[in-house]
């Protein structure tokens, strides 16, 4: 019995270290001292999880963990790494921590967790990082953020939520947390309240608010207040107008708040409302662009004035008039929708937003016959294919603001009238061409704040007329070949994705009629790849593109407009390789040494060396022959001058000077195999001169 016990404890034995292995003692990772420090660097090792692993027991470190496959993370994940004070987590794919996953890492004080696939912050997810003070989660898909998730965080004080997909932060949200740096960059948000908010971080000290797309009305007085009252470098960089129109561009700072928040009594007129059927039924490329008065209560996608297709209104104007109840079309009025005749021609708007409607297929009786559909601010995570039969005369479609997901091949292969269609707002990942079969009048497509990866090749060939489209704030890195095939835009928005450049070869050249593009906000990379998008953009007239081109990388350019950087500069492959006695002209191209120019050889060197070479060939040719002819006319007079001496010479001297001639005549100047040779004068040498 005694023996069965002792094995049965070497076993156990045996079975804990497999389960908890030492990751220094074994060398699972790089365990080094740095500057008294140990950094335990698991970089790129595989895990997947961390259950079998431990850290050393007897001294604090940093544990590396960049670059795995923990996609996600379990209650007591870390439970064998209680010394660790600082964690890195970048670059693992991480979408989801169960709330506990960080229980036992009391000691942590930053934790890393940026540059992953995280879309919302819940209740409990930091629990057990009592000391933490530094969180970084930039550049994830961060969405959604619990008003209670930093509740326990007494300690921390940097918050790094950068380049994610916020559109407003929950009241409370740093309620106890005494944040001090706090940097929002490139996320969807539009307002940041006082109350409940900003009041709760009193002792800021830097706060970066750029690239957002910020809604210049009553609602952002506070947050001007706010920053006039900031010690005076704690905001850094600017907060920039995205909306109204009128203000489209200004800086916050800098706006008078009676601009911010014009009298009631004044409409604004910058927001412009969705066009009337008999607006619609007049409008024709190329579109007309007019601003007209946006109603109380209707609320439309912030797009600028200057983006919103819109034809003359008439002189009557448009109405909205409630359906009385004996009106003939109240039977296709869906409960709990709202319907109203619109314009002259008393088309049927159906207005459903914000009813908690989960389906299309829910609208019942379904609205035949109406010409705008409002499904805005609702719970529709799908589109399905048959869903939209029945509404042949819908002229404007408005799903935004859902929970879209997915929308099937042929979703509106019914809706062949339909000339406006919103998508914002929701969780769309990939544009393909079957979803946007029978659009073949669609003139307008709102895409933006979505989750768009990825467009396939001729993803918007079924809408021949399309002329808007709004790709803005998605997470675009690029675009394939034939991207805009059989489309004619004329104003496009793709501010605010990836990109580090556009490829101007199947794609840009594509955009042959396009009188607006919008690209700030994107991160480019300005080498080489750049330099063939930048030439494209000196082409195009000064109005065209509407924003600043700022350079993220390399560092000596960041942040400068690659519109005003020589090529050579950005690609210096571009100067190396260009042929002996040109120079790099102003804009960075070529230029000869007889003053022309052409373009550098690193895009097209082959076409350029050629167009050099073979002028320079033919020029040396033709100079070649008239020198041999040239000499063979001047061997030819000595000769005949030599026989008009005869009679002064002796015969052997003739025939000596005559052999020599003849040699001169059929060398003709050319060179021997010993080296050049000077032809022999016949002329130039008589027998008196011996």
């Amino acid at each position: 019995m005694l023996l069965w016990i002792v094995l049965l404890k070497a076993a156990l034995c045996v079975a804990t270290r497999n389960v908890t292995r030492d990751v220094c003692k074994e060398q699972i990772c790089s365990c080094n001292a740095v500057e008294g420090d140990l950094h335990i660097d698991c970089e790129k090792r595989g895990f997947t999880n961390l259950q079998h692993l431990t850290g050393p027991s007897s001294q604090f470190y940093h544990l590396l963990l960049h670059g795995n496959s923990l996609s996600r993370l379990f209650p007591n994940e870390f439970a064998n790494f209680y010394n660790a004070v600082s964690l890195h987590l970048e670059n693992n794919g991480l979408h989801d921590i169960v709330p506990g996953a960080f229980l036992g890492l009391q000691l942590v004080k930053r934790l890393h967790i940026n540059n992953n696939k995280i879309r919302s912050f819940r209740k409990s997810t930091f629990l057990g990082l009592d000391d933490l003070e530094y969180l970084q989660a930039d550049f994830n898909l961060l969405r959604d953020i619990d008003p209670s998730v930093f509740r326990d965080l007494s300690k921390l004080e940097v918050l790094i939520l950068n380049d994610n997909l916020i559109s407003a932060l929950p009241i409370n949200v740093f309620q106890h947390v005494p944040i001090t740096h706090l940097d929002l960059r490139g996320n969807r948000i539009k307002t940041l309240p006082y109350e409940g908010v900003l009041e709760q971080i009193p002792g800021i000290v830097e706060v970066l608010l750029e690239d957002n797309p910020w809604d210049c009305n009553c609602d952002l007085v506070s947050l001007k207040e706010w920053l006039e009252n900031i010690p005076q470098r704690a905001l850094i960089g600017r907060v920039v107008c995205e909306a109204p129109a009128r203000l489209q561009g200004s800086d916050l700072n800098e706006t008078a708040q009676s601009e911010l928040c014009p009298s009631k009594d004044g409409a604004d007129s910058s927001l412009a409302a969705p066009p009337t059927q008999r607006e619609a039924s007049d409008l024709g490329p190329p579109p007309t662009i007019l601003v007209t008065e946006v109603r109380p209560g209707r609320e439309r996608p912030k797009a600028r004035e200057n983006w919103q297709l819109k034809a003359p209104t008439s002189t009557t104007g448009e109405r909205d008039i409630v359906l009385p109840s004996n009106n003939n079309v109240t039977g296709t009025c869906p409960q709990p929708c709202v319907c109203k005749l619109i314009g002259t021609r008393q088309g049927l708007g159906v207005n459903c937003e914000g009813k908690k409607i989960e389906s299309v297929s829910s609208l019942k009786p379904k609205p035949i016959g109406a010409h705008e559909l409002n499904l805005r601010d609702n719970n529709i995570h799908t589109v399905r294919r048959l869903q939209f039969r029945g509404f042949a005369s819908l002229n404007l479609l408005d799903l935004g603001g859902n929970n879209i997901k997915v929308i099937e091949n042929g979703t509106f292969q019914y809706l062949s009238e339909l000339r406006w269609l919103y998508m914002d707002k929701n969780y769309l990942d990939t544009l393909m061409a079957d979803m946007f079969v029978g659009l073949q009048n669609l003139e307008y497509l709102s895409l933006e704040y979505n989750d768009i990866q990825l467009i396939v090749a001729g993803a918007f060939s079924p809408m021949p007329n399309l002329r808007v489209l709004f790709l803005n704030n998605n997470l675009l890195k690029s675009l394939p070949v034939d991207t805009f095939l059989g489309v004619s835009l004329s104003k496009i928005s793709l501010h605010n994705n990836y990109f580090t450049y556009l490829p101007v070869v199947g794609v840009l050249d594509q955009l042959a009629s396009v009188i607006q593009i919008d690209l700030h906000g994107n991160p480019w990379d300005c080498s080489c790849n750049i330099v063939p998008f930048k030439r494209w953009a000196d082409r195009l007239a000064s109005d065209v593109i509407v924003s600043d081109l700022k350079c993220e990388s390399p560092e000596e350019f960041w942040k400068r407009d690659f519109r005003r950087i020589r090529d050579d500069l950005m690609c210096p492959q571009l100067f190396d390789q260009a042929p002996a006695g040109t120079t790099p002209s102003r804009n960075g191209s070529l230029a000869s040494g007889d003053g022309g120019t052409r373009s550098g050889s690193y895009l097209e060197p082959s076409r350029v060396s050629i167009s050099v070479l073979v002028p320079g060939l033919l020029l040396v040719f033709v100079t070649s022959a008239f020198t041999v002819v040239g000499m063979l006319v001047f061997v030819l007079r000595n000769r005949r001058r030599s026989k008009r001496r005869e009679g002064n010479s002796s015969a052997s001297e003739i025939n000596s000077l005559q052999t020599v001639c003849d040699s001169s005549y059929w060398h003709g100047g050319a060179y021997h195999a010993d080296g050049p040779h000077r032809p022999y004068d016949c002329g130039a040498h008589s027998l008196s001169d011996k």
